[in-house]
C-alpha cells in the first residue's frame, strides 16, 4: 500500500537559502531511491519561510528505507537547527 508523507517546516528568515541548498540535495537523493515515487519542495504561498515536503512511497518498506538512510539523517541533524519550531509532519 503506497505511503504518502507531507511534512511542513518553519525556516529562520536568515537561514532559508542555507536551507534550499541542503533540500536539493535532500531531494536529488531521495527520488533515486527505489521505492520513492515522488518528492517534492513546495512553498507556502503566503509565508516567506514555510515550506513543505511532499513524499510517496511504494509502502512502508520503502519509508522504513527512507528513514534510515544516511542523506535524510544527516539532512534532519543540519535542518533541525534552522527550524523556528517543530516540524508538522502527516502520513497518509
Amino acid at each position: 500500500m503506497e505511503k504518502t508523507i507531507i511534512a511542513q517546516l518553519s525556516i529562520q528568515i536568515a537561514k532559508t537559502e542555507a536551507f534550499l541548498k541542503l533540500a536539493e540535495i535532500m531531494v536529488n537523493k531521495s527520488l533515486a531511491e527505489n521505492g520513492c515515487l515522488t518528492y517534492k519542495l513546495l512553498k507556502e504561498v503566503d509565508k516567506e519561510n514555510d515550506f513543505f515536503i511532499y513524499e510517496k512511497y511504494e509502502n512502508e518498506k520503502a519509508v522504513e528505507n527512507h528513514n534510515s538512510s544516511e542523506h535524510f539523517k544527516g539532512f534532519i541533524n543540519t535542518v533541525m537547527p534552522l527550524l523556528t519550531k517543530e516540524p508538522t509532519i502527516e502520513i497518509f
